[in-house]
């Protein structure tokens, strides 16, 4: 049976899509998207980066990736300063490896939405998906290695034409 992923953007007020992700990913996924030391508490990520992880127009945006009735993925895209954005992007551990972190990634230069921005994306050094998934979607490394940390960056072109 073939997995058909839909991606929808969220607002304020899809919490539960939210935490459903967050509910399903191991301590390792969360440590990784996150920076954080140890074995984080969901609980804890969920209060601390509710805003980001929830953000939407005009200041960003929340993409889930949805299985059925269940969000298995999120994009986060959260304006900072002038047309600059940080991306993140975290895919629950049973639905990893499946395409739906480049769908996520995808979704972001197919819209147009974010032409001449630049966004930038920062991984751990040891995160070889992220940052083959980051080269491959045309993100250039801007520091790094620095603090066992990589920055990438990339200035989105406008939307592709078919």
């Amino acid at each position: 049976m073939t997995t058909v992923i839909t991606l929808r953007e969220l607002d304020g007020t899809a919490a539960e899509d939210v935490r459903s992700v967050v509910l399903a990913c191991s301590p390792g996924t969360l440590r990784r998207r996150f920076f954080l030391p140890g074995r984080p508490d969901p609980a804890d990520v969920l209060g601390r980066y509710r805003r980001y992880l929830l953000a939407g127009p005009p200041d960003g945006v929340a993409l889930a990736a949805i299985d059925g009735r269940t969000t298995v993925g999120l994009l986060n895209l959260v304006a900072g300063e002038a047309r600059v954005a940080e991306l993140g992007i975290m895919v629950a551990d049973p639905w990893q490896r499946q395409g739906i972190a480049t769908g996520l990634a995808g979704w972001l230069r197919a819209s147009g939405r974010w032409a001449g921005w630049t966004v930038r994306a920062v991984t751990q050094v040891d995160n070889a998906a992220a940052r083959a998934l980051l080269r491959r979607q045309g993100f250039r490394v801007r520091h790094g290695p620095q603090h066992g940390e990589y920055e990438y960056e990339l200035t989105m072109p406008g939307p592709e034409v078919a």
